[in-house]
């Protein structure tokens, strides 16, 4: 897989600003389902696999970010 830093729209390649997307995604996800958790309302989850899914989203959100920030130093630093 390459990544890229072209205009999303122009290429079917992955771009840092798709990375950015997914990362702000897992965010929004994880904002709205612990609004839920903080009011016990764990939708067709129960409590245990609520708290899982919300971690794995949190280390899905620290691994697209972490590789969009290294891909953009990366780039500055050519």
């Amino acid at each position: 897989m390459e990544v890229t830093n072209e205009n999303q729209e122009e290429t079917p390649r992955l771009t840092i600003g798709d990375l950015g997307v997914a990362a702000w995604a897992c965010s929004e996800l994880f904002n709205y389902m612990l609004e839920g958790y903080e009011q016990e309302d764990y939708g067709e989850m129960n409590k245990e696999q609520m708290e899982t899914a919300m971690n794995k989203l949190r280390t899905t959100f620290v691994k697209f970010d972490s590789l969009a920030s290294a891909l953009t130093e990366g780039e500055q630093d050519e």
